[in-house]
């Protein structure tokens, strides 16, 4: 029974850890996530936003901290209404890493949009304004 023991603390823990992060990414693929103030920090690293997910309240100016970590490689983050990235709603500059910018962003009405970074598009994910409602 005491040699069980071990394993069974071992795949107690895996069991516990593996069901939090599926539940993480479901809920990150899902693109949600709510307003919690007008500051917003965002981090690009080995060709990754560290988020998917970003979001504002509505009708109210607000910063993007962006800290681009890739060395020698150029990231922005640029606001679009939706993933055919035909109507911009905000373009930041283009900074090559490792470098930070703060940019300050005018307010934007309540909706579900679409952030990306403009060199390399699969880097993107939801951008929420407000409490609209699911898509």
């Amino acid at each position: 029974m005491a040699a069980l023991l071990p394993a069974v603390v071992v795949a107690s823990w895996l069991a516990l850890t593996t069901a939090g992060s599926l539940a993480d990414s479901q809920q990150s693929k899902a693109g949600t996530c709510s307003p919690n103030g007008t500051a917003l920090s965002i981090t690009a690293f080995d060709g990754k936003f560290n988020k998917d997910c970003l979001a504002v309240p509505a009708n109210q100016a607000f910063t993007i901290d962006f800290d681009n970590l890739d060395r020698g490689i150029p990231h922005n983050v640029a606001i679009y209404q939706d993933e055919t990235a035909q109507k911009m709603f905000y373009k930041g500059d283009l900074i090559e890493g490792p470098n930070k910018i703060t940019y300050s962003v005018q307010a934007l009405p309540a909706g579900r949009f679409f952030f990306r970074c403009d060199p390399h598009p699969d880097m993107a994910g939801t951008f929420i304004v407000g409490d609209p409602p699911p898509s």
